[in-house]
């Protein structure tokens, strides 16, 4: 009985895994893991561009969801996973603040 059960979470977990994100889920992962907080907005144009303005004032313009990826990376990787006060994407570059106040433009 406890095989059948620890195989059933073993393929819940490879079939989740394998699964796309819907704007639902980067909604959600915006709010817990960039925002820290609560996201008041978040709007996706019809070029595909997003819009995130968080609960606590906090912005974020990205040319795609693809972004809140590197967004994800970017929060763990310099702002120790703090979350973001501000981030922007251009052509070459993503300039983004830590809640902490660093300030950051890294090439793409």
């Amino acid at each position: 009985m406890k095989t059948l059960g620890l195989a059933a979470l073993a393929l819940a977990a490879v079939t989740t895994g394998c699964a796309t994100n819907t704007q639902q889920d980067n909604f959600r992962e915006a709010s817990f893991e960039l925002c820290n907080t609560e996201v008041d907005i978040y709007s996706v144009s019809d070029d595909g561009r997003v819009r995130i303005i968080c609960s606590d004032g906090s912005k974020f313009a990205l040319n795609s969801e693809e972004t809140l990826e590197t967004m994800r990376d970017i929060n763990i990787d310099y702002c120790d996973g703090g979350g973001l006060g501000k981030f922007s994407e251009s052509r070459n570059y993503y300039s983004f603040s830590c809640k902490s106040g660093t300030l950051l433009s890294l090439p793409k």
